[in-house]
């Protein structure tokens, strides 16, 4: 069996973990990274990413008293973590610009990693903004002196005297020991395994489209609570309503997003009976659909200035991402379209009494401004929904889970008891405390990934072996 033995080893090399192993070796650490995939850059999340650098809706740049308060009033962020990381959001932008990775800023506050690069919108939308992002920060990784091995699998932590140690990993049938002074879990979180999502997420979540990395297998979760840590906001993901078709068809994944339809339409169920506040936003309404017993019986429900919007969907033109007028109608996304509503209702197999009902009920309330007391009340700007229509079958996509190991400002792992676990750290997917709840609560994947590996990386350096 291999030994190797370090100041801080990282696990994962996404962006949490390439920004912690940069950031630990900036303050003197001698790091090693690994990465179970074989991929030279890791296989992660950033990988796929549009790049954009938003914190909770937000400039990075913003005051971090309005980033704090902004996040809070979801009410289910944890006050230390959230000042740390509203505290380090427009530092973090600072340094990745330090660090060699390019910056751009479309609009005043809309700041994205490098945009210029090229776009791939078939059979999977990818682009290259976070494979020129990563390449960077594992370049400056390499002349600070750390380490970076792939085809090493965590799996379990060293836990000795109360005190992580290190961990034992596998690379192909060997068992290799590290050891170090500091562990950094950066492994993502769990969006790829069907039992933690079933288990977390809602009983039938598994049957969600996986609109993220295959990697996100929960490994760090499981290894943090065998050492018994604190795991919280697991039932939140952050993701979109995607085509069905989805499901059998790689083009309608991760785009065309379809916030504009949820905004501005109703979604049924198979019953044709709203369920959910659409006021919400996509991405609280993907969570409420993955929790149902029904996962992937939606459908959307809009009209023609709806669709004719969709072809000039801002996010899309700016990010070069396919909008959805007209590519869900040109490549079979499971749409239907119909001058009247029941005959909209007889297209998509839905009772057409019932969805004719939905559909006047829906509109009353709306031409009267009393959207907030249906059953299900109607917030946010909405307006009745007007002939011709449309109707679109949809699935929950899982970009990324949103709960995970409990952290302190500091990065520090906690116990039940809300106490750091001596030697373990935990950075981007991998942490909760940040986002979730009744609105979605997304506060920036890539933001988060940067500020809690930053976060961890400095943090460990100050217990060298």
């Amino acid at each position: 069996m291999d030994r190797l033995t370090s100041d801080a080893v990282v696990v994962g090399a996404g962006l949490a973990g390439f920004t912690a192993a940069v950031r630990a070796s900036e303050q003197g650490a001698k790091v090693v990274l690994i990465e179970k995939s074989g991929g030279e850059l890791g296989d992660g999340n950033v990988l796929m990413a549009s790049g954009s650098l938003r914190a909770g809706g937000k400039s990075p740049k913003a005051n971090p008293a309005e980033l704090y308060e902004f996040v809070m009033t979801e009410g289910v962020a944890y006050p230390d973590l959230v000042r740390a990381w509203a505290a380090t959001c427009g530092r973090a932008v600072d340094w990745l610009a330090g660090s060699g990775v390019k910056i751009v800023e479309s609009a005043p506050g809309r700041i994205w990693l490098d945009q210029s690069g090229e776009v791939s919108l078939a059979p999977v939308y990818k682009k290259d903004v976070g494979t020129r992002a990563l390449a960077k920060l594992k370049e400056r990784l390499f002349k600070l002196g750390g380490r970076y091995m792939n085809g090493i699998e965590g799996q379990r932590l060293l836990l000795e005297n109360g005190r992580v140690s290190g961990l034992m990993g596998r690379k192909g049938g060997e068992e290799i020991e590290l050891r170090s002074g500091s562990t950094i879990l950066a492994t993502g979180g769990f969006s790829a395994n069907k039992e933690m999502v079933r288990q977390y997420i809602g009983p039938h979540a598994d049957r969600c489209k996986l609109r993220g990395s295959k990697q996100d297998t929960g490994d760090g979760l499981r290894m943090a609570l065998e050492v018994g840590a604190k795991a919280v906001n697991l039932q939140y993901f952050y993701g979109h309503l995607l085509s069905r078709r989805a499901l059998t068809d790689d083009r309608f994944w991760p785009y065309p997003r379809l916030d504009l339809f949820v905004d501005d339409g109703m979604l049924v169920d198979r019953n044709g009976e709203r369920f959910v506040d659409e006021g919400r936003g996509d991405v609280a309404v993907a969570n409420e659909v993955a929790r149902s017993d029904d996962v992937t019986g939606a459908v959307l429900i809009f009209d023609q200035a709806t669709w004719d919007a969709a072809r000039d969907d801002a996010f899309s033109n700016s990010v070069k991402t396919p909008a959805p007028n007209p590519w869900l109608m040109d490549n079979d996304g499971e749409l239907f379209h119909h001058q009247t509503i029941a005959g909209l209702a007889q297209e998509l197999g839905l009772d057409r009494s019932r969805l004719t009902r939905t559909l006047e009920q829906y509109n009353r309330a709306l031409e009267s401004g009393a959207g907030t007391d249906l059953p299900i009340p109607r917030t946010s700007k909405a307006k009745p929904l007007r002939a011709p229509f449309y109707g679109l079958k949809v699935v929950p996509g899982i970009t990324f889970t949103m709960g995970g190991v409990l952290v302190n400002g500091r990065a520090q792992a906690l116990d039940l008891n809300e106490k750091p676990i001596p030697g373990l750290y935990a950075a981007g997917d991998t942490i909760g405390g940040l986002m979730g709840g009744y609105r979605g609560g997304y506060t920036g994947g890539l933001m988060q990934a940067v500020v809690t590996g930053i976060l961890a990386g400095e943090n460990v350096s100050q217990f060298k072996r």
